[in-house]
């Protein structure tokens, strides 16, 4: 741990900050890229008259608020019968 604090201190030492912006960028894109979770979305209301989703209901029942609210994104289309 004391050699990655270390290394973590000169890299914020010595490279200047657009380099460690582009680095932190893309290291965040590579460790997106291999989480094992997915990101799914439900919109709220649907349609012009803003009419509250079913889909979006039952999964706001289903879930329970702390699960929920640690959710990144979730997003799908509700299908008939399904």
């Amino acid at each position: 741990m004391a050699a990655i604090m270390f290394v973590y201190a000169m890299f914020r030492q010595y490279f200047p900050p657009q380099l460690q912006d582009y680095i932190f960028r893309y290291g965040k894109k590579l460790s997106n890229f291999m989480y094992p979770y997915i990101h799914v979305t439900f919109d709220e209301f649907i349609g012009e008259r803003m009419k509250k989703s079913e889909a979006f209901s039952a999964i706001q029942n289903y879930l329970s608020d702390k699960s929920s609210a640690n959710a990144k994104r979730l997003k799908a289309d509700v299908v008939k019968d399904s």
